[in-house]
Formats: C-alpha cells, structure tokens, sequence
C-alpha cells in the first residue's frame, strides 16, 4: 500500500505546484477586458494564457482521477491473512481481473489525443537515469492497475539481435504517440512557430523542433534543433510529431 499513498501524495503535490504557476482561480479582470479594442499580438497573448489555464485545469482533474483511483484500492485492500472478503468486493476485485488496465495520460495538449494507453500502444520514452537523455519510441507491454505506471519496451533489437530492453516507468516518463487510425479531428495543424518534440527521419528518437508549416495531407515541415544545415526543413509524419513536454509546475516553496 505504500507506493499507492506514494502516489496520492506526488498527486496532490503536482496539483499544488501547478497552482503556484498558473492559478487555478478565474482572472476577473480578464472579465472586463474590451477584446475588440485590442490589437492581434495582445489578442494572440491573451489566447495563450487561456489555453495555457485550460491545459493546467485539465491536468489538475487528471491528477484527481489518479488520486480517487489509489485511493480507491487503498479503501478496498484486503490483508494477505484474510481469507473472508465481503461479496461486493469480490465482485468488484473479479471485475477488474476481467478489465485490462487503461493507462493515464499525463503530458497532453489541444493538438495530441489524450485517450487512454494501451497495452501495445506507442510512445514516446524518456529515462530518467542513464541514457542521452532523450525520447525514444517504445511499445507498452504492461500498464499497472493504477494506470500510472507502465513497462515499456525498445522496439530497436541490441547489437546481438535479441528483443529490445524493457524500461519500467511512470505515466511522467511516457508522451502517446496518435495511433494510425486517429482522426485527423484529434490531430489539428500545429501553427507555425509552435516548439515540437518530432521523431527524426529513419530513427526511433524524437528530438525538439520548430513548426515551419503543414501540408495538406498533415504532414508537418520542420527545423529541427541543433542542425548542421542552416534553415535544413525536414518534413515529418504529422503522428510522430508531439507537442513539446512543457512543465507546468515548479518545486513547492517551502
């Protein structure tokens, strides 16, 4: 049970910190702004706050599923020694052995689908300890009852040729990668300028990169960070290409 209280609490924290950034509270002053007295640029600047505001608010109600959800199996925990369960619990404990896990999501934005992940769905991984550092795309093969916690693996062989390494993560470790059947409704244009994490061409590592434009067909033309080639714009699948993990919360001030 500790590991469920671990996360009630991480939970609460995130929606703390989240707070400390950007309030949770309406902008009353917002309220009586004239908009139409306003210039493009103060209109452009206003429409960032807001979605910015949205995208907190949506992640705070996540952060408070996630919080239910632990709480719920910390109230419904059976010690091992008990060999009685009352009916409805056994019932309720058969119906989520016959229900595979749907995992959580926590990095999302207007321009990603945030349906659930999983078993087989594709992400994006970062480790945590070891490793460039970087974000590369896994295969989930494992999603903890929680929702919160995953078991991913490298879909890229070793240089022995067995199957990839297998990384255990949290929901914080992993951004969804659109499945090929998502609706284009799900996957709108990013507009120019926007800062992306975009899987480069023929690898399976996703670095960030500026939105140059889109093509009809969705594809998104890029310039990727860090390029040798000045102004070099690479085009990329509009699925492999996410919104750039921007974090919302600072450490709690003590």
């Amino acid at each position: 049970m500790d590991g469920q209280w671990d996360l009630v609490i991480s939970s609460l924290q995130d929606i703390y910190n989240a707070n400390e950034v950007i309030q949770f509270d309406d902008d009353l002053n917002s309220k009586r702004i004239q908009f139409a007295n306003l210039s493009d640029e103060q209109l452009q600047n206003h429409l960032t706050k807001f979605q910015d505001h949205m995208e907190n608010v949506k992640r705070a109600h996540r952060l408070l599923d996630a919080v239910r959800v632990n709480l719920d199996t910390i109230l419904g925990y059976t010690p091992p020694d008990s060999s009685i369960q009352p009916a409805h619990k056994a019932a309720k404990s058969q119906s989520r052995k016959n229900t595979a896990p749907t995992g959580m999501v926590y990095w999302v934005s207007q321009y990603n689908p945030s349906e659930g992940i999983q078993n087989g769905s594709e992400v994006a991984y970062k480790p945590r300890k070891g490793g460039d550092g970087e974000w590369f795309q896994c295969e989930v093969i494992k999603i903890a009852t929680d929702g919160m916690k995953f078991e991913v693996r490298d879909p890229e062989p070793d240089e022995l040729g067995k199957t990839g390494k297998i990384f255990k993560c949290t929901w914080k470790d992993i951004i969804l990668i659109p499945s090929i059947n998502t609706p284009k409704s799900l996957t709108p244009n990013y507009p120019a300028g926007s800062k992306v994490l975009a899987r480069y061409p023929e690898t399976t590592t996703f670095y960030p990169a500026v939105v140059i434009g889109s093509k009809r067909d969705g594809t998104c033309r890029l310039r990727f960070d860090g390029e040798e080639e000045v102004d070099k714009e690479t085009e990329v699948p509009r699925r492999l290409v996410l919104p750039f993990p921007m974090v919302s919360s600072s450490p709690a001030k003590k």
